[in-house]
């Protein structure tokens, strides 16, 4: 394996207390298939934050991540 190489996304949730807790207790159990397409698109590590209606991502990932892989393989799963 190669160098890992860091990826940190940005995303604003609408501003909604409501909104935003509904969002982060349906993603407190994530589903087996989604960790595995995870691993499977090259992604080794993830950390997701939240201060106020900003989420931020940071991604480590190998040498055979690309974005365009992570969204066929997630595209492909019929479980999500």
């Amino acid at each position: 394996m190669g160098n890992l190489k860091r990826y940190c996304l940005a995303l604003d949730l609408v501003d909604d207390e409501q909104s935003i807790a509904a969002y982060e207790e349906h993603h407190k159990k994530v589903w087996p298939e989604i960790l595995e397409s995870i691993k499977e698109s090259g992604i080794q590590n993830m950390e997701i934050y939240r201060i106020g209606n900003r989420l931020s991502m940071i991604m480590e990932v190998d040498d055979s991540f690309s974005f365009e892989k992570k969204q066929k393989i997630f595209s492909e799963n019929k479980s999500v």
